[in-house]
Formats: C-alpha cells, sequence, structure tokens
C-alpha cells in the first residue's frame, strides 16, 4: 500500500487543526464503500463526526485513515475513514470561514447542491441590486414608474 503525498500532508492539517482547537467537527463521505461507519450512517455524504481531546479513547490520525472508537446512540463502534473521504473540518462554535475544506475531496451531489447555492445567491444579489439601481434612478428622475416582473425567484 502507497500513502499519497496529498493525504499525508491533509493528515498533517488535521492533526494540527485538531491540536489547535481540542475538539472540531470532520466531515467525511460515508456514501463510500470503505468508510468503516455504523451502517445506519452509510449513504450520508456529509457525515459530521466529533473529536474531542478529552474523549477517553485515542483518536488515529494517521496519513492514510483516521480510526478511533466512536460512540453513537450509546453504542461503541470501530470506524476507519480513509483520507481521501474527509472533506472538511470545522470548529462546532466557530465561524465556518476558519475551518478546512479539501475541495478535491467534496463529494460531486455535495458540489451540486453548493454550486445551487450560490446561483439562487447571485441571482437573489443581481435582483435586489437591479432594485436599487431602478429606485436611484426613478428618485433622479422623479417619475413614477410602474415595475412589472415576469419572473421571481422563490425561496
Amino acid at each position: 500500500m502507497t500513502i499519497q503525498f496529498s493525504n499525508a500532508a491533509k493528515a498533517k492539517q488535521l492533526r494540527e487543526f485538531f491540536q489547535q482547537h481540542g475538539r472540531v467537527y470532520i466531515v467525511v463521505d460515508a456514501t463510500r464503500d470503505d468508510v468503516g461507519v455504523p451502517d445506519f450512517l452509510k449513504g450520508d455524504p456529509a457525515l459530521r463526526l466529533v473529536l474531542n481531546s478529552r474523549m477517553p479513547q485515542p483518536i488515529y490520525i494517521r496519513d492514510d485513515a483516521l480510526t478511533s472508537d466512536f460512540s453513537f446512540s450509546g453504542q461503541s463502534h470501530t470506524c476507519h475513514i480513509p483520507m481521501p473521504y474527509i472533506w472538511a473540518a470545522y470548529q462546532p462554535d466557530g465561524d465556518l470561514e476558519q475551518g478546512l475544506v479539501w475541495e478535491d475531496c467534496v463529494p460531486e451531489t455535495i458540489r451540486v447542491v453548493v454550486n445551487a447555492a450560490r446561483g439562487l445567491q447571485e441571482t437573489s444579489n443581481f435582483e435586489q441590486s437591479a432594485d436599487a439601481i431602478a429606485a436611484t434612478t426613478s428618485e433622479k428622475e422623479a417619475v413614477p414608474e410602474k415595475k412589472v416582473r415576469h419572473l421571481r425567484v422563490v425561496k
């Protein structure tokens, strides 16, 4: 088995982030067959697991995978998560901008959802900008103008 440099670099970043903060969420693509989590969690492309330095069991963040015994609904399960399927880490109470995202590991289903959300946000921002420009133009001309919209983004 060979370890890819990118996985080793990710493991190092994750270890440092975990040591710095002591409690972090990792986000895992649990749709993959070789991700070892309980069956009822399989199929989630954005499974969040808590890593806490105060956990009694050891957490091993190796260059190829993260392994530990995690508790789910009071039941202990040995979990094995290969590094390529960990795609984000962040502080539970912190700003998401301060977290880590390995974009090349983000599952395609998540990419589609994020891109769709960004498209809606851009449409909304464009619509607000157009309204502001129309209002400024109307104020300058002092001519009342009826706005007619044919399409509207519904959220």
